[in-house]
């Protein structure tokens, strides 16, 4: 598994120094780090999804699209709602990583 990780990350690096690439894994890094950690965040206060989106006032299908890494765009005012909802500062949930999860972040906040 470690070899394989190493692998992809080699193929990564190679893959982002082409433009093209890197400026499209630069706009969905961010975004899929975030639905990861949403869910991550969720499962941590013993959260489900349903319970998570009561709290947001939101279905539990547009939860789970926030926290889906294909499919989650978020604004600012819904950041800061989940950050509320999950008693965290918006900015530790930005700069958390994903446990367990090894992306490479080159050109990512």
């Amino acid at each position: 598994m470690i070899k394989k990780l190493r692998t992809l990350n080699a193929r990564l690096r190679e893959e982002l120094r082409v433009p093209g690439f890197k400026k499209a894994f630069d706009e969905e890094d961010l975004p899929a780090r975030l639905a990861l950690q949403i869910a991550k965040l969720r499962e941590s206060k013993g959260l489900t999804q349903r319970a998570l989106a009561r709290k947001l006032h939101i279905s539990q299908q547009a939860l789970s699209q926030l926290e889906d890494p294909s499919s989650a765009r978020y604004t600012l005012r819904t950041l800061q709602r989940l950050a509320a909802a999950l008693e965290r500062r918006l900015a530790r949930i930005i700069h958390e990583r994903v446990a367990n999860i090894k992306l490479l972040a080159i050109g990512a906040l």
